[in-house]
Formats: C-alpha cells, sequence, structure tokens
C-alpha cells in the first residue's frame, strides 16, 4: 500500500539502467547489437537484459541473453515468468525487438481472434483499442519494476511536393506512442562509414532531433554524435556537471513500484474485513461495496472475492480500501 507519511523528496538515479531507451536503425546498421553493449555497460552487477526477439538475426548476435517469441502467447508466457522475483532479479531490463515484428504480431492475432483483416478496419475505432489491449502487454513488464526497451525500424521518406527527405519508423501511432513516452533517449544507430572495418566497428549514435530524423528524442543533452560505447561515459559527464552528490542516488526509479502485495494475501485481507463487518451487524453496506465494485449475479446478490481474478489484484485492493474505511468508520479497525 501506498505510504506518505514515509515519502521522500525524489533524487535523481545515476542508475543508467533505469532510464529506458529506444535504438532505431535500417536493416543491418547493429541496432540490436549495439543497444546489448549500451544495456550491458550500465546494468547493475549480476544482472544482464532480457531480450524478447521476434525474428531470427540476433541469432549471429554474441554475448545476447535472448528469448525468441513467435506469437502473443509466447510474450504473455515470458510476462508471467517474470512475475516471479526470482526470475526478475537475473535480469536489468526488457528489451522489444523489434517493435516492428512486435505490431505485425500483434495485428496478426488481433485479426485471427477478431475475425478481421488488419486492426484499421476493425469498425471505427475498434482496431486501436485492439492493439491498445495488446500493448498493455509491456505496460504489465514496467508494473513489475523492469525498464522496457525497444528498437525499431526506420525508413527514407521523401515529400512529393516539398521534396524533402525524412528517416522515421512505420508503427501504428498506438505503438509508437507506447514505445516513446517513458524514453528519455531515441537515438539512431549508424555504421562508421569513416572506418576502415565498419561491420566491426563501434557505431556511431545521435538522439539529437532534426528535421530529417524526426522521431529522436534527448532528455539529458548529449553530443550531437558519439560512439554507442561512450554512452554512459558521456551520461556521467552531464550528471557530475548538473547535479550534487545529495542531489543523487544509485537506485533504480523504477523499483518503487515493484508488487509487494500477492493477490492471494489482498483477496484474504478483503475476506477477514468482510466478516469482521458482518459479525458487528454491517452486512448490508459491506455487501454494497462488494456490488458496486466486483458486480452482481443475476440474482441480485453481489459477487463475492472469489470470482476475482489473479490479474485484477487493482480492483481487489480497491475493494479493501473501502472495507477498511467502513471498519474504521464503526470503529472496528484494532
Amino acid at each position: 500500500m501506498i505510504d506518505l507519511l514515509n515519502l521522500q523528496e525524489n533524487k535523481v538515479s545515476t542508475d543508467f539502467s533505469g532510464y529506458p531507451v529506444v535504438f532505431l536503425g535500417a536493416t543491418g546498421d547493429g541496432k540490436t547489437d549495439s543497444l546489448n553493449r549500451y544495456l550491458r555497460s550500465v546494468a547493475p552487477e549480476g544482472k544482464v537484459p532480457l531480450f524478447v526477439e521476434l525474428e531470427d538475426r540476433y541469432k549471429a548476435i554474441p554475448n545476447l541473453m535472448a528469448q525468441r517469441a513467435y506469437s502473443i502467447p509466447d510474450i504473455i508466457s515470458i510476462v508471467n515468468q517474470l512475475k516471479n522475483p526470482k526470475v526478475r532479479e537475473r535480469f536489468s531490463c526488457v528489451v522489444f525487438d523489434t517493435m516492428d515484428k512486435f505490431e505485425e504480431m500483434a495485428n496478426r492475432y488481433i485479426a485471427t481472434n477478431k475475425e478481421v483483416e488488419i486492426t484499421e478496419d476493425i469498425g471505427f475505432g475498434k482496431g486501436k483499442r485492439y492493439l491498445n489491449a495488446q500493448i498493455g502487454i509491456i505496460t504489465e513488464i514496467r508494473n513489475l519494476g523492469l525498464p522496457v526497451n525497444f528498437t525499431a525500424q526506420i525508413y527514407e521518406k521523401t515529400d512529393i511536393i516539398s521534396k524533402k527527405t525524412t528517416y522515421q519508423t512505420k508503427l501504428n501511432d498506438v505503438t509508437k506512442a507506447q514505445m516513446f513516452h517513458d524514453a528519455f533517449l531515441v537515438g539512431v544507430v549508424k555504421l562508421d562509414n569513416k572506418s576502415k572495418t565498419p561491420l566491426e566497428s563501434d557505431r556511431l549514435i545521435s538522439f539529437r532531433k532534426t528535421e530529417s530524423y524526426i522521431d529522436l528524442k534527448d532528455t539529458f543533452g548529449l553530443p550531437i554524435e558519439m560512439y554507442v560505447s561512450n554512452i554512459k561515459t558521456e551520461l556521467q559527464k552531464l550528471f557530475d556537471k548538473k547535479y550534487q552528490a545529495s542531489d543523487l542516488t544509485t537506485n533504480q526509479a523504477l523499483e518503487e513500484i515493484v508488487e509487494t502485495e500477492t493477490f492471494e494475501s489482498v483477496k484474504n485481507k478483503g475476506l477477514e474485513l468482510g466478516s469482521l463487518l458482518v459479525e458487528n451487524g454491517y452486512m448490508e453496506e459491506a455487501m454494497n461495496i462488494l456490488k458496486t465494485n466486483i458486480g452482481q449475479n443475476e440474482d441480485g446478490s453481489p459477487k463475492m472475492f472469489d470470482s476475482l481474478l489473479p490479474t485484477q489484484i487493482d480492483l481487489a485492493k480497491v475493494v479493501v480500501m473501502k472495507l477498511e474505511d467502513l471498519s474504521s468508520k464503526h470503529g472496528l479497525n484494532k
């Protein structure tokens, strides 16, 4: 439960693995390898990034902790395993590689289950709602306290009238919103064409938004262009210059939202409060809370905690808080 009494002022985290990033690039430019190298450089000791791989190109990349996913149910299975603290503690973050393939997979899943051809054709606005529901898988991972990073393809696009050329993704607005919203850095990865051995060289990256690269994002003010291997060093320089030591912490900011209560513990607390209220003559008020929040059966009786699924833990928490308020109102809290 939230505890405002012991709330502390925020400190800026120097655990850079807690700041989600997006690496964009064309096929073969080294997005996956570059992102893996960067995320490993900032990962806390003993942890590694987990790459959810949606195509087979990753097999040629060394030192990659990767789990291949072929379908939405595969991804749901990964999320369910990450709910186990012993599994989750192995990883510093999760990477979806690539979001283009994730969107294709989600669209295919929606088309199969909703009996439509493409999400854009599912009625008026329904397609986006279906897609948003599937992409909600990413929010589940974030709610476990794991930062989520992404790779995505960019494509060259030339405007017929202005003749201006831009490089951007072809992703649906729903997908882009999920991918870019929490990102602190969105960069484009490029080969160093001046290198004598470009295929083996450290990749160049830029996070600076321009008229040509409109999807980029730089929250911190990094150099216009640098090698991927220098990102951590450049971030540290910026933080050392901008903040006092007292402003900083090495803890991940996202650790604050790690779920500490299980569905069973919340449900059992609700059952105890319900019994306490009934025993003291407040059954009608307690049942009304259940009816207005969980729902009612065909005969008008309220649905109970046993009708809730583990995924409805947030609803269970709301009901428990309202039962606690009612118990407190009648002086029953111990």
